[in-house]
Formats: structure tokens, sequence, C-alpha cells
């Protein structure tokens, strides 16, 4: 598409920070270690590797000799301090189950309401689809709309051969190969993926943002005089599938959010009693173990497990939230809009829409 087309006046053009949101999702240049570590990694993965860092800082401050081991106070201070703000947790697991259980308690109106909502839905991703039933797992149903949508946009190649205009043929054939492409990428990714795992929502969570539907109804409105029934008709189609899937995408990322929820307050209590509980004994004990173990470097290895042992309910809670605010972060833009950008003018050409995904 031409920059005069799309240059001033009521067509403007999209600003250059488009592809600088930090809203629409991860963008290619993003580093996989960072992604690995909000995202994709094992949550217990990460957290035994920040306990790793935990015990190897206390390690090395102490047999530099700035933690003095020898003197039992200072140690049992130490951890007391540590162990006295891990009793705050219970109210955090108590508000976190609470948040839970608001979504899913409800009066029989209400719930009847929300199963004839998601009935509802499906029923209509069915008729988009041609699809009798569609599928029950969340992966499943999500790659049932990407598939469509590839479909549909597959049947749009033809329509640029027979426009006059070579720079809409250049969008439309742009727009096509950004959907095509992105919807192979989510359906590869989403071939085996289990829900509960992260790898369903993971899936999804970088692709098809507000970008895309914008740059359909951009084509669908300004180039009908170009496009046949059958064009106009797949244009409104793919507007369809591409709304649907992105209230697909939040409705299985509130799943996916409550799961993770649910898990976090159980390891919370799992991890929480036992650091209780050895915390207190080691600040009873730690005054013999000083008098029994004189060698120093010895006691900095105790003191450095006791601290990163009543550390794990931090540690814990901290990498859980590294995945929940990146994922509620990184879906920001639900729906039509894409946050954080700046416009020259009163109207978006779709050339800017599609380039961030070459």
């Amino acid at each position: 598409m031409s920059a005069d087309e799309y240059g001033s006046g009521a067509n403007g053009r999209i600003d250059e920070q488009v592809s600088e949101s930090d809203l629409v999702h991860e963008r290619p240049r993003e580093s996989l270690m960072k992604r690995w570590v909000l995202l994709d990694g094992n949550r217990y993965t990460i957290a035994g590797l920040f306990s790793i860092i935990v015990f190897g800082t206390c390690t090395i401050i102490g047999l530099a000799g700035y933690i003095p081991v020898t003197e039992s106070n200072t140690a049992t201070t130490l951890v007391a301090a540590i162990v006295g703000g891990t009793l705050p947790f219970i109210t955090i697991v108590l508000a976190i189950n609470q948040l839970v259980l608001s979504q899913e308690l409800g009066w029989p109106g209400d719930l009847a309401e929300r199963f004839e909502g998601m009935t509802t839905f499906r029923r209509e991703i069915e008729t988009l689809t041609e699809t009798p039933v569609s599928p029950a797992a969340p992966a499943d149903f999500l790659r049932l709309i990407v598939d469509t949508v590839i479909d549909r946009s597959e049947k749009l190649r033809s329509v640029s051969d027979r426009m006059t205009d070579p720079n809409r043929a250049t969008a439309v054939n742009d727009f096509v190969e950004a959907v095509t492409t992105e919807g192979e990428l989510v359906t590869e990714s989403l071939e085996g993926a289990d829900f509960g795992t992260f790898d369903a929502l993971s899936s999804i969570l970088g692709h098809f943002n507000g970008t895309h539907l914008y740059a359909a109804r951009w084509i669908r409105t300004h180039y009908t005089d170009e496009l046949s029934e059958d064009a106009l008709e797949t244009f409104d189609q793919l507007v369809e599938l591409l709304g649907y899937l992105a209230i697909a995408r939040q409705t299985f990322k509130t799943l996916y959010m409550q799961h993770e929820l649910a898990n976090l307050s159980k390891v919370l209590l799992i991890v929480g009693f036992p650091t209780l509980l050895g915390g207190g004994i080691f600040m009873m004990t730690y005054p013999s173990i000083v008098q029994t173990i004189g060698a120093p470097a010895l006691l900095v290895l105790i003191v450095s497990v006791a601290v990163t042992f009543v550390f794990l309910p931090f540690i814990v809670l901290l990498v859980y939230t590294f995945r929940i605010a990146s994922i509620a972060a990184r879906t920001a833009d639900f729906g039509p809009f894409v946050p954080r950008v700046d416009f020259e003018g009163e109207k978006v050409g779709p050339q800017e829409t599609t380039k961030e995904y070459d």
C-alpha cells in the first residue's frame, strides 16, 4: 500500500508505535529467556532456581564474613523476621480462595444465565465453522476457530487478482499472508496442548490481536467497489470469527487464571506450614548447634539453608505472580482496540496493521 494513499487527510496513517506497544502481547524481539521466566517455564523449576540464588547469595555473604554465624542471636533474629513475614501469607491464601470462589459460586438463575451464554456462544461458533458439535477441550475449540480463520483467509487470495489497483491488491495479499501465517503458528502450537498446563493459552497469547480485526473491517469498508459479494461475505465472516476468537481467548484466560490462583493457594499452604515449623525449630536449636559445631564454614551453610527454606513462600508467590501479571498485561488489548497507539489521522490503513507480522 502506497504511502500517498494513507499519508494524510481522512485516510491517515498509524503511528510507528503500534509495533512497540507493550500491551500487544510479546514481540519477536523479546528475549526467549525473559519469556521463559515470565510465562512458559515450569513454576516449580523457576522456584528452584530462585532458591539456589538465595542460597548462593547467603553463602557468599556468609563466607565473606559479613554474617556473624557464630553469634546465635544474629541468625535467629534474621530467621524470626522472615518467619514473622510469612504469617500474613495466611491472609493472602484466604483472599485468593475468596477471589476464586466468587467466580464459582452463584444462585440457580445466575448459573443458568452463564450456562446459556456459553451454550449460545458455542452454537454461534458451530454455525460459522459449519461444525455440528464444537469440541469441548479448550485447545481443540481454539484450533477449530483458527483453522476456520485460515480457511476463510485463503479464499481471499484470488480477490487481489481481480483488483485494478495494484496497491489495493498488495494490501489484500499482505493481510491474507499475515492472518494465515499467524494461524499456522497457532495451529501448530495447539497440537497436543493440554488445558491447565498453560500450553493452550500460551499458543494463542501472542497472536491475533486487534490489528487483524481492524484491518479486515478497514478493507471490507473501503474496498467495497472492488470486492465481489462472496468476498464481502468472507470478510464479514472473518470479522465475526476474529471477534469470537478474542472472546474465546479471554474466556480460557479467565478459566486458566482461576486454575492458577487455586493452585497457588494450595502450594502456599503446602510450603508455608513446613516453613513456619522449620523456622521455629531452627530458632530454638541454633544456639545448641553453634556450641556443637565450631566450624564457621559449616555454620554458614546451615544458616544459608535455613534462610532459603523460610524464604520459600515468598519465592513461590513471586514466580506465580510473574506469570499471572504477565498474562494480564499481555491480554489487555481485548477486542477491537490496540492500546497505547498514537494516530496521525482519523483513520488507519491496513498497511501498518499487518506489517508488524512480517
